[in-house]
């Protein structure tokens, strides 16, 4: 037992020795300073800073750096710049001597921010790189993540989002990326998108120091753009170069949850998280937003087509071959990021080899489909409905999808094509000021419209000489062949006018766009022209055709009404003087062959007869201005208005002037220059006379309208001016009446001038609004008269209501005159009458007399041509016994009286 707990002792002994030997080594290496490496045994740092001086190391680094250089005692130190010359601060770090081919690895994660030295000197001494310091500063990184969306699909163009890696101090780093539920593979297919296309073998395990040794023989940039690598052991891909590229993430058959992108960069501290919701966008469907879509032959029609769900890719059919004679397919190869295309079908170019009938409307750069076998057409696209289908097949073969989508469409919408039509020509005017305004504008269709609603643009055919003449087209069908011109022709798009004029001038029926025709009219496909009519020009005279192109006129298009208003300058009217008056018929005609479509049995003359033409007649007159008083007075005050007319278009500005004639004293020049024509061609300039006085006499005149002779109206400054006469009309007689067609009728009433001023005014009578008589009357202020109108024939008018009265320029009166038929009386059947030669003197039957019951007495009355009491027929149908017993009745009558005196 004793020897055990000697043997025991011993033991313990020894163990405890071997203890404290082993603690002192282990004090010996803690105390010693960091051994020094030979840099080609080793790639476990992240960077190989040689022995530069003034680096930024980024705070969790380790960074190898060359002490050869330097002499014992080598440590790293903070340095203190709190004065103009930084000096050596407080012991970091005791380095491994250095010796030629040595480094040492600076491990920067325990170090602050901060500016730190290499150096063999004391603390208190001057930072000098000459001795061989090494400064250097420590720096944190910070990195950001963002996803563009919070949520993204997995299917589709709807899996891709935007997502950006950044940091606000460093360009050039490489960044691990682990995310819960996904491996490598799924990270790989989702950052494949952003152009991570060339994957870098570092093995299965590798680590931080494998991505640095990568970094460090490529040069970041373009040479790194690509480079990424997996690493199989934890599930994370490393991105490399990940500040500069872009990012567009793809989710495509990721299940639908929530995933958190942890992004760390792989030799610093940096890391930052993102969340992004992936979603199940379901089953692809490519539709049509438009149900049903109306449009004429020759018109060119939009619709919208979408992708839903997972669809990016799809087809459209227009038509059917079987159904309708006519197909076009179209593969849409791209909706844009916006998911949605709109395209634009021209009924007029369908089926027209060389061709592109469907395009794209404001295409982003994204945008893009292809057209595929279209039906060749030799004539303009029939009218009729048209199924318009979609899916989201495409890819395969193009007939093959085309056919799909016509057995299991996602969405049909229905075309309506109608004829189309040229429904007339109308005249509007305006002055060059607003022509320009509105031919300027960005929106010229809207400041027209604008226009014509305050009346600075005037609907008439009446117009001055130098204005503008604005034809409005009402013509559907015209869009497409404008577009050919621009698609085939070379015009620019930009230029509507150099379209129009090219259908005008260039496109007949002679070229490719007609593809097979018998007729041999080589007609334009538009006449629009402007010439003089025979009436206007005079007998035997050449009639003057004013030429037009699009550098005298714009076009100003309403597509959604099919109306063309084509702004003309009539100051460039080459065969016409401003001093002399025209007539002008405006002609439009559609004469295309295409889009007349004419029937095969057809020849060139009926062909030429069936052109769709339209006309309006267009006086173009010299300008002219009247005052509406001469003299024209006015007193000496404020506000003193001078009123007049003219043919010139509304919203033309000008100046109406008062000078003083020679010998006024003191002289004057009153001016108006805002005098602006109204719509009706009123004018109003407005003066102020009150430092005038009574008796001074003036000239007024117009200025800035290029008259030819321009009014001069003189005036004198009076105590009082007299009102302008107005004449009033009252009592009209008869008011409603009766009377037979073919009656000759009077009619008087009262006219007053109830103003100052003497006038002569034409006063008319007129039934149903038309002139029948008239007189002139002259009147001096306040004065009245009875104006008849006698014997006026009615013998014109059918029987019927009639509104007639008496009509001054100011006012009228009226009434209803009811006119009967001449053969609607009884008088018809008194047929005796000719013969009742008795019937003359029977005067008792026209006042219903004791010898009739007096109904025959009416009927008399009616009879024009011998009443029945005139042929002395009686109630009681015995004929020529009236008198006999009148002569019986009065002796009896005597015979009583004389007995009664008895």
């Amino acid at each position: 037992m004793t020897n055990d707990n000697n043997t025991r002792k011993k033991a313990n002994a020894v163990f405890f020795a071997a203890v404290m030997v082993i603690s002192m080594v282990a004090v010996g290496f803690a105390a010693a300073p960091a051994a020094a490496v030979n840099i080609s045994d080793t790639d476990e740092y992240d960077r190989n800073a040689s022995d530069d001086s003034g680096l930024t190391l980024f705070q969790g680094q380790e960074v190898a750096y060359d002490l050869s250089g330097l002499s014992e005692d080598i440590e790293l130190r903070t340095v203190d710049t709190s004065t103009d010359s930084p000096t050596i601060g407080n012991l970091e770090q005791a380095l491994d001597n250095g010796s030629s081919g040595d480094y040492d690895i600076v491990d920067t994660s325990d170090l602050d921010t901060g500016q730190y030295v290499i150096t063999n000197r004391s603390s208190g001494d001057n930072v000098n790189t000459t001795l061989g310091d090494m400064r250097f500063e420590v720096a944190t990184q910070g990195i950001t993540t963002e996803f563009d969306e919070d949520t993204v699909g997995d299917a589709g163009s709807d899996a891709t989002v935007d997502y950006e890696i950044s940091s606000s101090v460093r360009n050039n780093y490489a960044v691990n990326v682990r995310v819960d539920g996904l491996d490598e593979e799924d990270l790989e297919q989702i950052f494949n998108e952003s152009g991570y296309t060339d994957k870098i073998d570092l093995g299965e395990d590798y680590d931080r120091y494998n991505v640095s040794n990568h970094t460090g023989t490529v040069t970041y940039g373009s040479a790194l753009s690509d480079d990424y690598a997996l690493h199989e052991e934890d599930g994370y891909i490393t991105l490399f170069d990940a500040e500069n590229t872009e990012h567009t993430l793809n989710f495509t058959d990721i299940d639908a949850e929530d995933y958190q992108f942890n992004v760390s960069a792989v030799d610093s501290t940096a890391e930052d998280t993102g969340t992004i919701t992936v979603e199940d966008v379901g089953d692809g469907e490519v539709n049509i937003e438009q149900s049903s879509l109306n449009e004429q032959q020759g018109d060119i029609v939009e619709f919208n087509v979408t992708s839903d769900g997972s669809a990016s890719t799809g087809t459209v059919v227009v038509g059917n071959e079987d159904d309708f004679g006519y197909q076009a397919n179209v593969s849409v190869t791209d909706f844009g990021d916006d998911d949605q295309i709109t395209l634009a079908f021209n009924t007029y170019t369908a089926g027209l080899a060389g061709e592109d009938s469907v395009s794209i409307v404001d295409a982003d750069d994204d945008d893009a489909i292809t057209l595929h076998n279209e039906t060749a057409l030799d004539n303009v696209l029939a009218s009729g409905d048209y199924d318009i289908q979609s899916s989201a097949v495409e890819g395969g073969d193009v007939d093959s999808d085309a056919q799909e989508t016509i057995d299991a469409p996602d969405d049909v919408a229905t075309l309506f094509i109608e004829e189309r039509t040229t429904d007339g020509v109308q005249l509007w005017t305006a002055s060059d000021s607003n022509a320009d305004d509105i031919v300027n504008a960005d929106d010229q269709l809207d400041t027209l419209t604008t226009a014509v609603d305050d009346g600075t643009v005037s609907q008439t055919t009446d117009l001055a000489h130098d204005d503008y003449s604005i034809h409005q087209i009402s013509a559907s069908g015209l869009e497409g062949m404008l577009d050919y011109t621009v698609t085939n022709r070379s015009v620019s798009d930009d230029d509507t006018a150099a379209q129009f004029d090219y259908l005008v001038n260039d496109l007949d029926n002679s070229e490719s766009h007609v593809v097979s025709s018998d007729l041999s009219s080589t007609d334009n496909a538009i006449q629009f022209r402007i010439r003089e009519t025979r009436d206007s020009a005079g007998p035997n005279a050449d009639r003057t055709t004013e030429a037009v192109g699009p550098t005298n006129y714009d076009v100003i298009v309403d597509d959604e009404n099919d109306e063309y208003y084509i702004v003309l300058d009539t100051s460039n009217f080459n065969n016409v003087t401003d001093d002399e008056d025209y007539t002008f018929d405006v002609e439009f005609a559609v004469q295309d062959e295409r889009l007349l479509n004419p029937e095969d049995d057809v020849d060139t003359s009926e062909f030429e007869d069936s052109y769709d033409q339209v006309s309006s007649e267009l006086s173009l007159s010299e300008r002219d201005v009247t005052l509406d008083e001469d003299p024209y007075n006015v007193t000496n005050a404020e506000g003193q208005t001078v009123t007049g007319t003219t043919n010139v278009a509304p919203g033309t500005e000008f100046t109406v002037r008062a000078r003083s004639d020679s010998g006024t004293q003191p002289s004057f020049v009153k001016t108006d220059d805002e005098v602006t024509v109204n719509d009706d061609g009123t004018l109003s300039a407005e003066f102020d006379f009150s430092d005038t006085s009574v008796g001074n006499e003036y000239t007024l005149t117009t200025n800035q309208l290029n008259l030819n002779d321009g009014p001069e109206v003189d005036g004198t400054v009076v105590e009082e001016v007299q009102t302008p006469a107005t004449y009033t009309v009252s009592e009209l007689n008869p008011q409603d009446v009766t009377a037979t067609v073919g009656d000759a009728l009077t009619v008087t009433a009262t006219v007053e001038n109830t103003g100052e001023q003497e006038a002569t005014q034409t006063v008319e009578f007129r039934v149903d609004g038309n002139a029948v008589a008239s007189q002139d009357v002259t009147l001096a202020g306040g004065n009245s008269t009875t104006v008849e109108f006698a014997d006026v024939d009615t013998s014109s008018l059918s029987a019927g209501d009639y509104e007639h009265g008496v009509f001054t320029d100011d006012d009228s009166s009226t009434a209803t005159l009811t006119l009967e038929a001449a053969d609607g009386s009884d008088g018809d059947d008194g047929s005796d009458g000719d013969d009742g030669s008795d019937g003359d003197d029977g005067s008792d039957g026209d006042d219903g007399s004791d010898g009739d019951d007096g109904s025959d007495g009416d009927d008399g009355s009616d009879g024009g041509d011998g009443s029945d009491g005139d042929d002395g027929s009686t109630d009681d149908g015995t004929p020529g016994f009236g008198a006999l017993v009148a002569l019986v009745a009065l002796i009896a009558a005597a015979l009583l009286a004389t007995r009664r005196n008895d």
